[in-house]
C-alpha cells in the first residue's frame, strides 16, 4: 500500500525528462555561443599575433601556428575543440 503509483513514477520522470531537455537546449545555447567566439577569434588572430604569411612552400602557415599553440594548452578538451574549428575553415 505504501508503494508509489504509476502515475506517482509517471509524472516524476515527466518532470526529469523536462529537466533534461531544458538543461540540453542550454548547453547547446552555450556551445554555440562559445564557438562562435573561437570563431571570431581564430580569424581575428593574424591581426593580434604576428604569423608569416601563405607561401608556395607552406600554404597554411596560420593553421600549423594555431594548431601548435592549441596543442602547448594543458587542456585536451579545449585543443581539440580549437583543432576541430581551424580545420573546418579549411575544408
Amino acid at each position: 500500500m505504501n508503494e508509489p503509483s504509476k502515475r506517482d513514477v509517471l509524472l516524476i520522470e515527466l518532470e526529469r525528462e523536462r529537466s533534461v531537455r531544458r538543461t540540453a537546449r542550454l548547453l547547446y545555447a552555450k556551445r554555440s555561443s562559445i564557438r562562435d567566439e573561437l570563431e571570431r577569434l581564430i580569424s581575428h588572430l593574424s591581426l593580434l599575433v604576428s604569423i608569416p604569411r601563405k607561401t608556395a612552400e607552406d600554404p597554411q602557415p596560420e593553421s600549423d601556428i594555431l594548431i601548435e599553440a592549441a596543442r602547448r594548452i594543458d587542456d585536451p578538451v579545449f585543443t581539440e575543440l580549437v583543432i576541430q574549428l581551424i580545420q573546418e575553415r579549411h575544408v
